[in-house]
């Protein structure tokens, strides 16, 4: 069993699952106990009517866990699913509706099974070290970032969606990703292809690119930026001044403009509590930060114009040039809410438009990105925006 249960981590944790990837992950773990490889084996029962994850605990609360999920089955339809071991063919297509089930026997003590999904047999739990070490032993490793990509029983889910909202300047078709910042599984990440200040010339990545170096589930676009098919950026192509935290580095790009550039800035420590400044000479410096605060920058990303500041739309009390204000199109911004993310790429709008989006959304705080024919959002795989242009930054979450 030892043997089976190492090739089964090996190819759980290698194997590349193909797009939407979270629904392939969650098909291929219903019903299943999951083990952290990469952590310390911690197990969890993917439920597979919720089809959500539940930590199991120690052993003690595991038992009780696996009980209160438990489905109550006559001693009849019991005998139908063969012991583990056992050659006996049973009812093929009970086994097969209960696979991941954990059964009850109600008609004598309340004895509880677990029925394997890969064998379709049925294990007998017993006390809670007995079953803890059943589970265990068919337990299925699985990486961080996949098990990231299934949603704990009772938090919010990551999600992505296109629909329509309503606001107070109208109706507007909208892109969504909503992350739960409270997964200690996710991470924000802010990157940016260049790791010392560039003015012309600069590199720039697909935003897939930025995916794939961070494992990221998913990301969006970042700062407004020159780009190599504006006539007007000639000798600074792909260049950017806005500033914007490498946290594959730790170090900010552009830091020397933390202290005079007219703009919000959006920063998240490592424990992914998010921090909104007006303007970033609020924030003035990593180290005046991380002091104030007793924590450490994880990511941090700056852009114009602030949307929403404490719940209000500030949008027309910010410096904005006539394209901002009157022109329609694509453009992208990101909100908090307590500890929930929102990603928003919105289609045929103005900043405004954006703004009033964000307020729709009742955010607290939120900012406008870069937009237009820059705009490209991923998530479970693949792009639902874009690709869009090369990208100097990009803005993503990733499993820890």
């Amino acid at each position: 069993m030892r043997k089976v249960f190492a090739i089964c981590i090996l190819l759980w944790a290698t194997v590349f699952v193909a797009a939407p990837v979270r629904a392939a992950v969650i098909d291929h773990t219903a019903g299943m106990i999951v083990l952290q490889i990469e952590s310390h084996g911690e197990a969890w029962y993917v439920d597979p009517v919720l089809r959500q994850r539940i930590y199991l605990g120690r052993p003690t609360d595991a038992f009780d866990i696996m009980r209160e999920r438990g489905l109550g089955i006559t001693n009849t339809d019991l005998a139908q699913i063969p012991v583990a071991g056992s050659t006996e063919p049973g009812n093929v297509g009970m086994r097969l509706r209960l696979a991941g089930r954990i059964l009850l026997q109600v008609e004598e003590n309340g004895e509880a099974w677990y029925v394997y999904p890969k064998d379709t047999h049925r294990y007998y739990l017993g006390r809670p070290d007995d079953a803890f070490q059943i589970m265990k032993s068919l337990g299925l490793g699985i990486s961080n970032a996949n098990l990231a990509l299934i949603s704990a029983v009772g938090a919010p889910l990551n999600t992505y969606e296109h629909r329509i909202i309503d606001t107070a300047r109208g109706s507007f078709g909208i892109h969504i990703t909503t992350i739960d910042l409270s997964n200690s599984l996710l991470e924000v990440v802010t990157d940016t292809a260049n790791e010392s200040n560039c003015t012309d010339n600069c590199p720039a990545k697909s935003l897939a690119d930025y995916i794939q170096t961070h494992q990221g589930i998913a990301g969006m676009h970042g700062t407004y930026f020159c780009p190599p098919d504006y006539a007007a950026c000639a000798n600074e192509t792909n260049s950017y001044l806005w500033p914007v935290y490498n946290s594959r580095i730790n170090r900010f790009i552009n830091e020397e403009r933390l202290a005079y550039t007219t703009g919000p800035i959006m920063i998240f420590d490592t424990n992914n509590t998010p921090y909104f400044f007006y303007r970033t000479n609020d924030f003035w410096s990593v180290e005046q930060f991380e002091s104030r605060y007793s924590t450490k920058i994880q990511a941090a990303i700056s852009n114009g114009p602030a949307l929403i500041l404490n719940g209000t739309n500030v949008v027309n009390l910010e410096p904005m040039d006539d394209k901002q204000r009157n022109t329609k199109g694509n453009r992208g911004g990101i909100g908090v809410k307590g500890l929930t993310l929102y990603m928003v790429i919105a289609q045929s709008t103005t900043v405004p438009d954006l703004a009033a989006i964000f307020e729709a959304l009742d955010v607290d705080h939120a900012m406008n990105l870069d937009g237009g024919g820059t705009s490209a959002m991923y998530f479970d795989g693949a792009y639902q925006v874009g690709p869009g242009r090369l990208l100097p930054n990009a803005f993503l979450v990733h499993a820890r």
